[in-house]
């Protein structure tokens, strides 16, 4: 697996407009997205056992969902927007984009910004963005990857139904089919059932899968059927 490049972390600005454009948020050379939740103790000495150890036990509590980012401080339109939320205090919709994970959509504020600069030298910016409400989470789509092989399913025999089945993808494809004699395409046997015919006595069947989602495709092959016999 390709490993993920930290300059690809980054928070989208809504303009509040409808429909609403996001952008991302400029000059920021170091960030980071935290996930958390506080721990609530729900640990409860033995009463039958009162001098023996006492099991720590806890479950989640309320989650935290924070972004902070710091870089340069880069005047433009997306810059103007959050600095009136800033000034303002107020919330506003954001995108926090994490590579190989997904996007969590919602309402954000700003609970910490921070200017700093040198004499020489350019304007730089700290901010902490807090979630102000439930985010939605949507997957990153990914190229469909097979974990499981196609198979087939029913006799090699001329006349007789075989059913493909495509397998286990990842990505949320959809599938095609291609049925295959010795290899080689067949004409118009794109279903996910075929039946043998006369010419088909004596070769291997196997049927090829492409699963497509919106970020590109990918095939695999079944193993091969006994060789097709005659009815």
């Amino acid at each position: 697996m390709p490993q993920e490049l930290g300059r690809l972390l980054l928070i989208k600005i809504g303009d509040a407009a409808s429909p609403e454009v996001f952008d991302n948020l400029c000059g920021i050379k170091t960030r980071s997205f935290n996930l958390s939740a506080n721990e609530v103790d729900t640990t409860i000495p033995d009463c039958n056992n009162p001098g023996g150890a006492v099991q720590k036990t806890g479950e989640p509590g309320i989650v935290t969902r924070t972004f902070n980012g710091s870089g340069a401080f880069v005047s433009g339109a997306t810059q103007a927007i959050l600095m009136g939320h800033v000034r303002g205090g107020t919330k506003f919709n954001a995108k926090v984009i994490v590579p190989g994970e997904g996007a969590y959509a919602g309402s954000w504020m700003v609970s910490d910004f921070e200017f700093s600069g040198e004499m020489e030298g350019n304007m730089e910016f700290s901010a902490t963005f807090t979630a102000a409400g439930a985010l939605t989470f949507t997957a990153e789509a990914v190229t469909p990857v097979n974990s499981l092989l196609p198979s087939i399913a029913g006799i090699a025999q001329e006349g007789v139904e075989l059913k493909a089945f495509p397998g286990v993808w990842s990505g949320n494809p959809v599938f095609t089919f291609q049925w295959k004699k010795d290899g080689t395409n067949i004409s118009g046997a794109t279903t996910d059932a075929y039946t043998p015919v006369t010419g088909d006595i004596g070769s291997t069947i196997t049927v090829a899968v492409t699963a497509t989602n919106s970020t590109g495709s990918a095939s695999a092959t079944s193993g091969g059927t006994a060789d097709v016999v005659a009815a």
